[in-house]
């Protein structure tokens, strides 16, 4: 008789940082109603990853579905995994960290289950060789990655229904192939097809397993599976069909499979992920002409020998596809060093920091996919959050103080120093791109970086979507979220704009007119300098007990005059600061621009009421996605229920603010959506210089309380 062994798995997970509501929802809509029918159907083994983060929300909100889940595990019926805690990234994060992930949710397992996990669950499959030894020295014997990754070895595909065994420095570790044939049937076809596949599969040998484990929120929580998994029953009709198969598909753990049989052979998987993400992580056009190639070649099969080695790009270079998902990265490591610098004699104050710290390494902000991810400022804001508050208590501890401190360092690792300052109430991150600001962290009890913003990007799903127009997913009601064919609503096309600039903080323009707000919003400005995207020399960098000062400087032409640029940052213990602009015509003759200096804050929701704009000492605005300008000498952003702060520019003359919202159009699994992610004031200055003329302009940033 023939016989196919089945591994079935979910991977449970929500981000630090996501809403409570979105944590209920997805808990009624599929964490719950998936358990409350798999306990049904007692002939079912089945498999479950639940992140640290979410396992706490569970415990907290819903404790009967930890105890539902420990009577299963105490019967045998399930096997749950480990992996890190907060579910990092784990090549992106330091090794001593790594451990401690592991060690963290192993622990928690142990404690809450009274069960030792033997696996592990890799966060987006992002692997790299190095992780066996991590792995390994934790206890963790086997992980799961997609079958792609195996199939990249040239391994015979007739040897893909096993499991595989892998070292490094003395450590081994066995690794599963998930199956992206089952990753795309279920629960997304009929059962009748899943049912056949895996029949089809089956041996008289009966040695060969084949595995799903993948997210556990595409059963009740993507777009449509809610009705079609339990309404229609998909769910129930799947698990009385793999019964009514017991003695032909025969549902298993990955454990128990292991005792029975012995590896495939061994195996040396290359860096990788999941076929999207690696599609994901490429540049935009690029990466539409790959996939589009790529999808073309498929429909063949006597392309298989070459679409099985055909893979896109390396996750490291999210970091190099956005800036902001390196600046956190680059900060995270730096966290991280810091903490490593606190004594045990603090161990308690660094136990503190560390939990911090290990909530700012989940993965979710730190890439962008078919999922929010780092579009999401929600899970940015969380993430510097975790990462502020980590620092606060590292640099009271190891430097015993809370004046100035001043670091010249490529913080960004971008082959050029950064400088960052630490004051009492204020961390500053200073870079020679235009001498802007890219960090400005206000330590609060809820403490935010007000230049989390984001740039907007061409992404590869935008030239998709202009070319989707008349497509309707194939007829096909219930498909993946990878197959959804989305569109660009005509009521936010005008804003899929892409930034020339950094969305970051003193961002030097000079334009040949004066623009209003709208016309800077969408890019409909004639630049007549390139200071905005040249790098700046750094000029001095001075600190004492009081104040640090931070000077910049740059010579470029402007008009093809050259004007000669010293920016000067002066920061004072109280987190306020001044920036004297310094402008000299180099040239022989008079010259005429619109200088304007592009000021990008976060202050997180821009719908909310009781987040607005103030010219002067009034309110002018109803939330912060309006738009429009105001002449005056300050002008300010509110917020009267988050952070309950008032962040205010005011300038040394009459300044014209203009004032707009900054929106990111971006995937959001089942259409584009419109983001507010931050905004964007520009104070506009006519400046005038005669040859050889020298003026200031000059700023001043203060935050206040509310």
């Amino acid at each position: 008789m023939k016989t196919i062994n089945l591994i079935l798995g979910n991977h449970n997970h929500q981000p630090v940082g996501n809403f409570d509501f979105v944590f209920e929802s997805t808990y009624q809509k599929a964490y719950k109603p998936f358990l409350d029918i798999l306990t049904k159907y007692k002939d079912i083994k089945f498999n479950f990853h639940y992140t640290g983060c979410l396992l706490e929300w569970i415990e907290k909100h819903h404790p009967e579905h930890i105890e539902a889940l420990k009577k299963l595990a105490d019967d045998n019926r399930i096997e749950l995994q480990s992996g890190g805690f907060y579910e990092p990234i784990m090549p992106s994060i330091p090794d001593k960290d790594k451990d401690i992930q592991i060690k963290r949710l192993n622990e928690y397992i142990e404690d809450k289950f009274n069960l030792t996990p033997k696996g592990a669950w890799i966060a987006e499959r992002v692997w790299e060789p190095t992780l066996v030894k991590n792995l390994a020295k934790n206890g963790i014997k086997y992980i799961m990655l997609d079958d792609s990754q195996f199939l990249t070895t040239g391994i015979d595909t007739k040897s893909i229904f096993g499991y595989f065994i892998t070292d490094d420095e003395s450590y081994k570790l066995n690794i599963f192939p998930i199956s992206q044939e089952l990753r795309y049937l279920i629960p997304f076809r009929d059962v009748e097809k899943s049912i056949e596949y895996l029949k089809s599969i089956a041996t008289e040998e009966g040695n060969r397993v084949v595995v799903l484990h993948d997210d556990g929120e595409k059963y009740g929580d993507w777009p449509g599976t809610q009705k079609w998994v339990y309404e229609d029953k998909w769910l129930e009709k799947f698990f009385e069909a793999l019964t009514k198969e017991k003695d032909t598909i025969i549902t298993t753990t990955y454990s128990e499979y292991m005792e029975r049989h012995a590896p495939v052979s061994k195996i040396y998987i290359p860096t990788g992920s999941y076929e999207e993400m690696l599609t994901w992580v490429l540049p935009a056009e690029t990466q539409y002409e790959f996939h589009k190639k790529q999808e073309e070649l498929k429909k063949d099969e006597n392309n298989e020998i070459i679409t099985r080695f055909m893979r896109g790009g390396f996750w490291r270079n999210y970091f190099y596809k956005y800036s902001e998902s390196n600046r956190m990265n680059k900060r995270m490591i730096f966290t991280s060093n810091l903490i490593g610098e606190i004594t045990e004699s603090n161990y308690k104050e660094k136990e503190i920091a560390l939990n911090y710290l290990l909530k700012g390494q989940c993965n979710c902000p730190y890439w962008h996919g078919t999922f929010g991810g780092l579009y999401l400022n929600n899970l940015r804001h969380e993430t510097y959050a975790n990462l502020i508050k980590a620092t606060t208590i590292s640099l009271e501890k190891v430097y015993g103080r809370k004046h100035f401190l001043s670091h010249n360092m490529d913080f960004d690792m971008d082959g050029r120093d950064e400088v960052m300052i630490s004051s009492e109430s204020a961390d500053f991150i200073l870079h020679s791109l235009s001498g802007s600001i890219i960090e400005w962290d206000i330590k609060k009890e809820n403490p935010i970086n007000l230049i989390d913003c984001l740039k907007r990007r061409k992404e590869a799903y935008h030239i998709a979507a202009m070319k989707n127009a008349d497509t309707n997913n194939n007829g096909n009601e219930h498909v993946s979220i990878h197959e959804i064919a989305k569109k660009v609503d005509e009521k936010i096309a005008k804003y899929l704009v892409f930034d020339k600039n950094e969305k970051v903080f003193g961002v030097d323009h000079f334009l040949n007119k004066m623009p209003t707000a709208e016309e800077f919003q969408l890019l409909k400005y004639e630049e007549n300098a390139s200071f905005y995207e040249e790098y700046y020399n750094i000029l001095e960098n001075l600190i004492n007990k009081d104040y640090a000062t931070v000077s910049f400087e740059k010579t470029s032409k402007v008009n093809d005059k050259d004007i000669h640029l010293i920016k000067r940052y002066v920061i004072n213990n109280d987190g306020t600061f001044s920036l004297d602009v310094i402008m000299e015509n180099k040239s022989n003759e008079d010259t005429e621009f619109i200088y304007a200096l592009e000021n990008n804050i976060t202050l997180l929701a821009g719908q909310e009421k009781d987040r607005y704009y103030i010219g002067g000492d009034e309110r002018i605005s109803n939330n912060l996605s309006d738009i429009g300008e105001y002449t005056g000498t300050s002008f300010a952003m509110a917020d009267e229920g988050y952070i309950k702060i008032n962040v205010m520019i005011e300038s040394s003359e009459e300044t014209t603010f203009l004032y707009m919202p900054n929106y990111t159009i971006s995937d959001a699994v089942d259409k584009l959506e419109m983001n507010y992610q931050n905004s964007t004031i520009v104070c506009c200055k006519k400046i005038s210089l005669k040859a050889g003329e020298k003026i200031k302009y000059k700023i001043k940033a203060s935050v206040k309380d509310i």
